[in-house]
């Protein structure tokens, strides 16, 4: 029961996390990014491609919770030794992968005009690194998912 309960937890608040994320995608990069414009006008060529891509990675992120609720339903019915559970495990660790090259190419091209300062390349590199902490995890539960299951499966046979 009190897994139950967690489970339910996590998912209210991705449900919270990810209302943040949209109004981030809808109301805040875009105004950001008019006031960037404002302040320095030369970067008006550069506005909308940088805003695309922060909104196609918002995008990858919304997809990934959709994974990871995914996820949780399937945990929740029992099916955590599944290979369906591995593949979306698996799924999410080629997330992690898009969404690093997606940073790095980002940081190149704002690298291009001028450079995004220290402090926003400090914390896209940042990003970068705990994308691969996270991808490293997801990678683990997998390894641990998929032993689990063929313990499972020698248990099985032999009761």
């Amino acid at each position: 029961m009190k897994v139950n309960i967690a489970s339910n937890v996590l998912k209210v608040l991705l449900i919270l996390f990810s209302l943040g994320v949209i109004f981030a995608g809808v109301y805040i990069l875009p105004t950001l990014a008019n006031e960037m414009v404002y302040i320095y006008p030369e970067l008006e060529y550069a506005k909308l491609p940088i805003l695309i891509a922060c909104e196609l990675l918002l995008g990858l992120l919304m997809f990934g919770i959709g994974i990871i609720m995914y996820l949780l339903i399937l945990f929740d019915r029992g099916n955590t030794f599944s290979l369906r559970f591995t593949r979306g495990l698996e799924i999410l660790t080629g997330m992690c992968i898009i969404a690093t090259i997606g940073i790095m190419i980002l940081l190149g091209y704002m690298n291009t005009i001028g450079g995004p300062g220290p402090l926003p390349a400090m914390i896209m590199v940042g990003s970068i690194i705990v994308i691969w902490i996270i991808a490293a995890v997801i990678m683990l539960v997998k390894s641990i998912v998929k032993k689990a299951i063929v313990y499972k499966d020698d248990y099985d046979l032999t009761v």
